[in-house]
């Protein structure tokens, strides 16, 4: 019985091999899964350690969003991006500018800010109102600055980017030059 499962599972993985490559990635996966969760039922082993996690990327908390008007938040104010593009798992609150980590894990985060014509512009990301980095801007005309950081999050920790000092943010609805955006790399 031993041997059939080894055969069975073998057959599965060669067939898998025959199938990478040879169709779009968000099929190979499925079809991937699939297969080994197959594999896994024969052997009637339900642990959840050796189920395929590939479908479970489309429940990765991830999100984007931009700033559609200027914006001055005030001295460690938070900026709200107001328009939602990506929220996959509800993270991010754009009435309150914070993203709220539904899973703990480790997070690529990205943000991206235009200063007002010829204005000082200082913002800075903020993990559980600790700042992690800052941006600081200062041009003849509008100047825009882009950050990325690698946070490890907690469930429930809070991440945003806020404002260094009274500066405008700037951004309007047809140019959407500033944005924050996350998602999880890792658990």
């Amino acid at each position: 019985m031993k041997l059939t499962h080894y055969m069975f599972v073998l057959t599965l993985s060669l067939i898998a091999e025959m199938v990478m490559g040879s169709c779009d990635t968000k099929l190979e996966c499925s079809i991937l899964g699939d297969l080994l969760e197959m594999a896994m039922k024969h052997k009637h082993d339900k642990s959840p350690d050796k189920v395929c996690q590939c479908q479970s990327r489309t429940k990765i908390p991830a999100f984007s969003s931009v700033l559609t008007q200027p914006q001055t938040p005030g001295d460690n104010g938070v900026i709200k991006f107001d328009k939602v593009v990506t929220n996959i798992r509800n993270g991010y609150n754009p009435t309150t500018g914070i993203f709220t980590a539904p899973v703990a894990g480790v997070y690529q985060f990205s943000y991206t800010v235009m200063s007002d014509n010829g204005k000082y512009l200082h913002v800075y990301l903020s993990h559980n109102n600790t700042k992690q980095q800052s941006v600081w801007l200062k041009g003849s005309t509008y100047t825009t600055g882009t950050a990325n950081i690698i946070l490890k999050l907690k469930k429930g920790d809070h991440v945003e980017v806020k404002s260094h000092g009274s500066h405008t943010i700037h951004s309007d609805t047809s140019n959407l030059y500033s944005s924050f955006s996350g998602y999880l790399i890792a658990q």
